[in-house]
C-alpha cells in the first residue's frame, strides 16, 4: 500500500482547514465546505482532493466577505508571478 506524502502547499491547505473549522474560531463549519465542494458539480471528480478543498474555501470565504473578487484575484496574480520569477531563476 502506498502512502500519499502530502506536499508543501497541500500541508498548507490542511493548515487552513484547521483553522477555519476550529471550534474556537467558528470562521466555517465543515457542511459549508462540502456544500462548496458540490457547487463544483461535473467538475467535482476533474479535481485532486486538495485543489476541492482550497476552491471550496475560495468560495467560501467570498461568500462570507472575508475578502473580494477583486482581492482574491489579485493574490492569485502575485502568486502566479512569482512562481514565474522562480521557473526563471529569478
Amino acid at each position: 500500500v502506498h502512502e500519499h506524502v502530502p506536499t508543501h502547499w497541500e500541508k498548507r491547505i490542511d493548515a487552513m482547514m484547521m483553522l477555519l473549522f476550529d471550534p474556537k474560531r467558528r470562521l466555517a463549519r465543515v457542511d459549508e465546505s462540502r456544500r462548496m465542494q458540490e457547487a463544483l458539480g461535473e467538475d467535482y471528480h476533474k479535481y485532486p482532493y486538495y485543489e476541492r478543498w482550497l476552491q471550496a474555501i475560495s468560495w467560501l470565504m467570498l461568500e462570507k466577505g472575508v475578502f473580494s473578487q477583486e482581492e482574491l484575484d489579485e493574490k492569485q496574480r502575485e502568486v502566479r508571478a512569482r512562481l514565474e520569477a522562480e521557473r526563471r531563476g529569478m
